[in-house]
């Protein structure tokens, strides 16, 4: 069972009205169907465990088995576990009062009882033994005590930040594929092949020991490729992909394996968001030296997405993976060697994939939030600017591959204002009252909304130009700022396992009530973070909201704008249907040389 902060329970069961009489709430899941339960006669809690049936599940127990259980109706029935079960509905914050850095309820919060007076973990630790004791650690607001209204983090109109997405991240050979090379070893014969990062940590090292054993045997990069396109994913992990999938809607792929001859790999896992490396080929076609897009890119990339307010599942085999599970809030191995085994015995253990759909399910569903890791300082844009080479397209949703979501509702139950979008009121919080407003006043509650989003089909021509693009730009992320509710089906009708979106939640009447936002200007910090990561951003956008997202790029597109969209970016160039923009893309990606410079500003 597990219980959530109200963010959490935003992501996790959709938009859910609490209906409560003081600050403080209980909540978990039944441990076998994974129904929301909250304190009454629909909830059976197992003392001293973490076990918890609905009433359903309940009575199909044993009569001998169900007298352990006891029903929570009152907080004291959860005995000493009850801050195990609390549910904040209020978001808590302070600020360290040494650096200034922003904290909340969790690891890194201490606060200097009965005072106005808090710091950081690393600033806590930096004191006297004598004056530690001063201090508690705010990892529940109620340590907080008579100060607690202080701390309230409060809402921005409707918007309330939510704080716990999760990303899962992997290394493809030897956790979720063969190892290429030795397949290419299995095939050729070359001992030498043999050695992988579980024997050589140092990959410069690795790659021009590879490079001279290819030369010496006269294999090319023609005869990687005829071995790489026969490779199948590993027993189970297709399949555990699959399961991930609608429980964790982003997956990403950390691969220092090289584009030239991996995209056969990548298209065998479904084709999730891939970062991975390139190789140097000579007139001849032997493969000479590789490029790695950025050093130490697997950390670099979990410390980009955490900064991008996602907790990270990262999951390796090898010693090139363990500083990103290092950096991620959780890391899990997964048939290592013997030596990484012996070399880092802190990570959990997968013996296969279904081993690890228990270990990544106890993380999700574990009766305790998913603390954040301290965010790594982001390095400036300049560090990356001139060395950025592998395209990446990022782009809205709403408008370019499917449907604008409340023109839809507009149409089924014809509501005047529900016709303004972005594309005409560039204030997002002031047209998301507006819809709220105008929602209530016609009756229309958040599961009628709902019920629209699902009849959604992606638009004509989007399947095709998703599919051209793979082998010209095979990285792509998707955003919107619009609801899970209209993201997910969306996203999973297009194949897309990278869902960036936000939230909406209900009244104690079931109207749309509150916009949660998982990240403030989510488009624009996207942009840069990929940047940093080191790839070149072709952007593509339809409306006020992503102008911002357009100007960070290296290249802003504007995909069939309204006349206002059309006036007011004038700079932009502007493509009327799918054809129009594979031609731009084309003419983009075609150019040779240094990366294009950036319009917005470096800092």
């Amino acid at each position: 069972s597990s219980h959530f902060g109200s963010s959490q329970l935003a992501e996790g069961v959709g938009s859910v009205c609490l209906c409560v009489m003081e600050d403080i709430t209980y909540f978990c899941r039944c441990d076998e169907c994974r129904t929301s339960l909250f304190r009454g006669e629909n909830w059976f809690h197992k003392p001293g465990t973490n076990y918890d049936l609905c009433a359903k599940d309940f009575w199909k127990q044993p009569e001998d088995k169900r007298k352990a259980y006891v029903n929570i109706r009152e907080p004291t029935d959860l005995g000493q576990q009850q801050e195990e079960y609390v549910l904040e509905l209020k978001q808590y914050f302070g600020r360290c009062d040494s650096c200034r850095k922003g904290v909340f309820v969790g690891q890194d919060w201490y606060h200097k009882n009965g005072q106005l007076f808090d710091l950081c973990s690393q600033h806590w630790r930096a004191l006297p033994d004598s004056q530690r004791s001063d201090y508690v650690n705010v990892n529940t607001s109620s340590v907080l005590g008579h100060l607690k209204a202080q701390y309230i983090l409060p809402d921005e109109d409707m918007q309330v930040s939510e704080r716990d997405s999760i990303m899962c991240a992997f290394d493809v050979e030897g956790t979720l594929m063969p190892e290429a090379w030795l397949a290419l070893q299995e095939k050729t014969g070359i001992e030498g092949l043999k050695r992988t990062t579980a024997h050589e940590p140092d990959y410069d090292k690795l790659m021009k020991y590879r490079c001279d054993l290819l030369r010496q045997h006269n294999i090319k990069l023609k005869d990687m490729l005829e071995v790489v396109k026969d490779l199948k994913p590993l027993p189970g992990a297709r399949e555990f992909l699959e399961w991930l999938q609608p429980l964790v809607p982003r997956i990403l792929l950390l691969t220092d394996t090289f584009e030239e001859y991996a995209m056969p790999m990548f298209e065998q896992l479904g084709y999730p968001s891939v970062f991975c490396n390139s190789l140097i080929i000579d007139e001849d076609g032997f493969i000479v030296g590789h490029r790695l897009r950025l050093k130490d890119q697997k950390r670099k990339a979990v410390e980009s997405f955490q900064r991008l307010n996602f907790r990270i599942i990262a999951v390796g085999d090898s010693f090139n993976d363990i500083s990103m599970m290092k950096a991620a809030e959780h890391g899990i191995l997964i048939y290592p060697s013997d030596k990484v085994k012996k070399a880092h015995p802190e990570f959990p253990i997968a013996k296969d994939h279904f081993d690890l759909r228990v270990k990544i399910g106890r993380i999700l569903s574990a009766n305790k939030l998913i603390l954040p890791r301290a965010l790594a300082s982001p390095p400036p844009l300049s560090a990356t600017q001139s060395s950025r080479t592998m395209w990446l397209l990022c782009c809205n949703v709403a408008g370019f591959l499917a449907p604008e979501p409340w023109l839809a509702v507009q149409a089924k139950f014809n509501i005047e204002e529900l016709k303004v979008t972005t594309a005409q009121e560039p204030d997002y919080n002031k047209l998301m009252a507006l819809r709220a407003s105008a929602l209530r006043s016609h009756g229309i509650k958040l599961w009628e909304l709902f019920d629209v989003m699902n009849d959604l089909d992606v638009l004509p021509g989007a399947m095709d130009f998703l599919e051209w693009l793979k082998p010209i730009v095979p990285r792509t992320f998707m955003i919107t700022d619009g609801f899970e509710e209209y993201a997910l089906p969306i996203f999973d009708k297009l194949g897309h396992p990278m869902v960036f979106c936000n939230y909406v939640e209900a009244d104690k009447e079931g109207y749309m009530n509150k916009l949660v936002t998982r990240l403030k200007d989510q488009k624009l910090k996207t942009v840069e973070e990929l940047q940093r990561l080191n790839f070149r951003i072709i952007a593509v956008g339809t409306s006020f909201n992503d102008v911002e997202m357009l100007r960070a790029a290296e290249q802003g597109i504007i995909f069939s704008p309204s006349e206002a969209v059309r006036r007011e970016n004038p700079e932009f160039p502007i493509v009327a249907n799918h054809e129009e923009l594979k031609a731009k893309i084309l003419d983009i990606v075609g150019h040779r040389g240094e990366p294009m410079q950036k319009r917005a500003k470096t800092c």
